[in-house]
């Protein structure tokens, strides 16, 4: 039977959760953002590549919002430092590990989509590529 690719949502989210105590980390925005903030919502987009021994490399989208634009910011730009460091150390989860990382694009402002931005949100994106390995 071959290898069962590893939940990378799962183990991106658990990693951040790891080293971002401050903030909230989910897969998809939820209904509550607003009482959540600080927040950083990382998943899996279109993209990326597997292979046949269960390695798969994945284009993860991280958002990080929070009430002000400078702390927005600063969270997005510690949440990349945290997740190369998961990669970096090769943090294992329940089905798999993260072994490498690289830059696509970002951290950079947004103001558009949902949910909208404003006075009170600020919301900064940035994509990484991830590559997880099953154990």
């Amino acid at each position: 039977m071959r290898p069962v690719l590893p939940d990378v949502d799962a183990l991106v989210g658990d990693a951040l959760r790891h080293g971002l105590s401050a903030a909230t980390v989910r897969v998809a925005w939820p209904d509550d953002w607003a009482d959540r903030l600080p927040l950083v919502v990382a998943r899996r987009v279109p993209g990326g590549s597997s292979n046949p021994l269960g390695i798969d490399v994945a284009l993860i989208d991280v958002q990080a919002a929070a009430m002000d634009r400078r702390e927005a910011s600063r969270l997005a730009r510690v949440a990349r430092v945290v997740l190369a460091d998961a990669c970096r150390g090769q943090y294992r989860g329940t089905d798999g590990y993260l072994s490498r990382f690289e830059d696509v694009s970002g951290p950079a402002e947004i103001r558009t989509g949902e949910p909208t931005a404003g006075p009170d949100l600020f919301r900064f994106q940035a994509t990484y590529r991830v590559t997880a390995r099953p154990i």
